[in-house]
């Protein structure tokens, strides 16, 4: 899946995909995307979340999460 035309530009705050690339290889050189034949840029949604954390909140596929212990916290009140 790759990330939509709306989602860049709101990201990037450009509107010309020249701009919008220069933007990403600026905050991050190591991005990997490319040019469409049409000009538009064509990233993939797992490059973009990578950079920008957007899914940081999420455990990746196999990974889960530890539950907290608040026993300590109930117990001080």
């Amino acid at each position: 899946m790759h990330v939509s035309e709306q989602v860049l530009r709101g990201y990037t705050g450009k509107t010309r995909p020249s701009a919008q690339a220069r933007f990403l290889r600026k905050q991050f050189p190591k991005i990997i995307f490319v040019f469409r034949d049409d000009g538009s840029l064509a990233l993939r949604q797992e490059e973009f979340d990578r950079y920008t954390l957007s899914k940081a909140a999420q455990p990746a596929a196999g990974q889960t999460r530890r539950n907290l212990d608040l026993s300590l916290l109930r117990r001080a009140g």
